[in-house]
């Protein structure tokens, strides 16, 4: 019961935070919605939703990565990332 009102917690902290950011900015809402539709009052849902189809790839050669490659990121996840404080590479960096 606990970690469920902890994940709540950072849920509702990443909608406030992403909320205010845009009202601070005055800035026009997030295409969150498919068809790329306004999303007025982003959900963490459809925040997370926007990142979930982004993959990146290791070419391996002899059991080494030779070379790495990632989808391309588009301007609402650019967005986003700089409300967060991220930049593209901390973004994609693999742990």
């Amino acid at each position: 019961m606990f970690l469920f009102f902890v994940a709540l917690m950072i849920q509702a902290l990443i909608e406030r935070t992403l909320r205010q950011s845009l009202a601070r900015d005055h800035a026009p809402p997030l295409k969150l919605y498919p068809e790329e539709r306004d999303a007025p009052h982003p959900t963490t849902s459809q925040l997370l939703k926007t990142f979930e189809s982004l993959s990146t790839y290791t070419i391996m050669q002899d059991g080494r990565p030779v070379e790495e490659c990632h989808d391309e990121l588009d301007e609402t996840h650019r967005r986003v990332l700089k409300i967060f404080e991220l930049n593209e590479d901390n973004f994609w960096k693999t742990p």
